[in-house]
C-alpha cells in the first residue's frame, strides 16, 4: 500500500511540475508579445515540429498590435539569425535627420533590433559592385534613384515616403517600382507613424500648470509653415474670439525669440519647447487624408499640452485615449470652441480630464502606431525584407 502510495504521489508530482513549466512557458511568451520594450529574441523557447505552419501565419496581414508582434516574433525565430544588408540610396531628409539617431553593434548591424541588420545610408553612385550584389534591399526616401535592374535574385526596391498622396503623388510609386512601400498609410507593407519617440514615456509627463497662467494669457499656439485655405480661414475666424500665438509663416504674428530660452536649441528642440509654453496647441494639418496625423499632434503628448485637431478622419480611432484631444469638427463654430478652450483653463479640474489618459489602459490603435513608427523604422524594414526572404525560400 505504501509503495502504491509513493507511485501515486510520485505520478502527481510529474503532473503538477508539467503544468508548472507550461504556466511558464505561456507567460514567456506573453510577456514577450504584449511588452514592446522587450527584444523579441531570436529563438522561441519551445520547438515547433511544422515550420510550413509558420510561414503560412507570415502570410497572413496583421489586424492589431498583438499580430503584429506576432509576425515580427516569428520572423526573427525563422531567420535564424541572418544578416540583413539594406542600403538608404536616396536619403533626402532622412539622412540629416534621422539616421543620426541610429546606435550600432560592433558587427555594424542595428542596436535594439531583433533581426541582424547592417542599415547604411550611401548613394547608388558609390556603392561598390559588391555592395550593390550584396544587399538585400536599396531604400529610396520620398523619390526613386534606383537601377536599371537588381544586383541579385530577392532584391528588394523600398519606398519610404511620409508625404500625403494630394501634395505630393510623386512620392507614391505610380510606376510601380518597388516592392516594398513604407508610408503612414495603415495598408502600407511597413505602416510608419510619424511618432519618433519611445511613447512609453509620455505617461511620465506632468501635464501644463494653468494655474500659473496670468489674467488675459495667450493660451493657444499654432505653428505652420505651409498654407492651406483652411488653416487660413480657421485662424483668422477664431482669432476674432481669443487670441492664437502663431510662431510659423502661417498667419504670422509671434516671433520666436518671444520665449528667448527656447531659442538655438535645434530644429525640433526649439519648436517643441515653445508649443510647451501654452495648454493647447492647433494641430492642423494640411491634408485630411485617412490616416495622416504627423508630429503636429503626436509631439504634443510628450509636452503636456492638448493638442486641437484638424486633420485625418480617423485619428479618434487611434488616439491614446478618447479624451486626450479636442476636435475641431466637434464645434459648430470658432466661438463655440473659443468659449470651450477658456472654459477649461479657468477649470484645472475639467482641463485635467484630458491627462487622466495618462495613468489609463491605452488603445490597442496607439499601441500599434506606437510600435509601427519612425522610432521603430529600421528594424521593422529589416523585419520585412527578412520575413519575405522567408517566404519566398531565399
Amino acid at each position: 500500500m505504501r509503495l502504491m502510495e509513493k507511485q501515486r504521489y510520485a505520478l502527481y508530482t510529474k503532473f503538477a511540475l508539467a503544468f508548472l513549466l507550461l504556466v511558464m512557458i505561456s507567460l514567456v511568451l506573453e510577456t514577450l508579445l504584449n511588452h514592446e520594450d522587450i527584444k523579441i529574441p531570436n529563438q522561441l523557447p519551445i520547438e515547433f515540429n511544422n515550420a510550413t505552419e509558420l510561414i503560412n501565419e507570415l502570410k497572413i496581414r496583421p489586424t492589431n498590435f498583438t499580430k503584429w508582434k506576432q509576425r515580427h516574433y516569428i520572423t526573427g525565430y525563422l531567420n535564424k539569425g541572418r544578416k540583413m544588408r539594406i542600403y538608404v540610396i536616396r536619403g533626402d531628409w532622412y539622412k540629416g535627420q534621422d539616421y543620426s539617431r541610429l546606435k550600432f553593434n560592433h558587427d555594424e548591424t542595428l542596436s535594439d533590433c531583433d533581426i541582424p541588420c547592417i542599415w547604411k545610408v550611401k548613394d547608388l553612385n558609390s556603392l561598390t559592385r559588391k555592395e550593390l550584389k550584396s544587399a538585400d534591399a536599396l531604400l529610396c526616401v520620398n523619390q526613386p534613384d534606383l537601377p536599371k535592374e537588381k544586383a541579385q535574385k530577392g532584391q528588394k526596391f523600398i519606398l519610404y515616403t511620409l508625404e500625403p498622396k494630394t501634395h505630393c503623388p510623386e512620392c507614391h510609386d505610380q510606376d510601380y517600382l518597388f516592392d516594398i512601400h513604407a508610408t503612414y498609410d495603415e495598408d502600407s507593407d511597413v505602416p510608419t507613424s510619424y511618432i519618433r519617440m519611445d511613447s512609453k514615456h509620455w505617461r511620465s509627463i506632468s501635464p501644463f500648470n494653468i494655474t500659473e497662467l496670468s489674467e488675459n494669457s495667450t493660451f493657444v499656439s499654432f505653428i505652420a509653415s505651409h498654407w492651406t485655405q483652411f488653416r487660413e480661414d480657421f485662424i483668422s475666424s477664431i482669432e476674432n474670439y481669443i487670441p492664437i500665438a502663431s510662431f510659423g509663416g502661417v498667419r504670422h504674428n509671434t516671433d520666436w525669440d518671444f520665449h528667448p530660452e527656447c531659442e538655438n536649441l535645434g530644429l525640433f528642440s526649439e519648436k517643441n519647447c515653445i508649443i510647451s509654453k501654452y495648454p493647447f496647441y492647433l494641430a492642423i494639418e494640411n491634408t485630411d487624408e485617412k490616416d495622416y496625423s504627423t508630429e503636429k499632434l503626436w509631439d504634443t503628448f510628450n509636452l503636456g499640452v492638448v493638442p486641437v485637431i484638424w486633420g485625418a478622419p480617423n485619428t479618434r480611432s487611434y488616439l491614446p485615449h478618447p479624451k486626450s484631444a479636442i476636435f475641431i469638427e466637434d464645434f459648430n463654430s470658432t466661438k463655440a470652441l473659443a468659449d470651450y478652450l477658456k472654459y477649461l483653463i479657468s477649470n484645472e479640474t475639467a482641463y485635467l480630464e484630458y491627462h487622466k489618459w495618462r495613468t489609463m489602459k491605452l488603445s490597442d490603435e496607439f499601441e500599434k502606431r506606437s510600435y509601427l513608427s519612425m522610432y521603430n523604422f529600421e528594424c521593422n524594414v529589416c523585419r520585412e525584407v527578412a520575413r519575405l526572404k522567408i517566404i519566398e525560400g531565399d
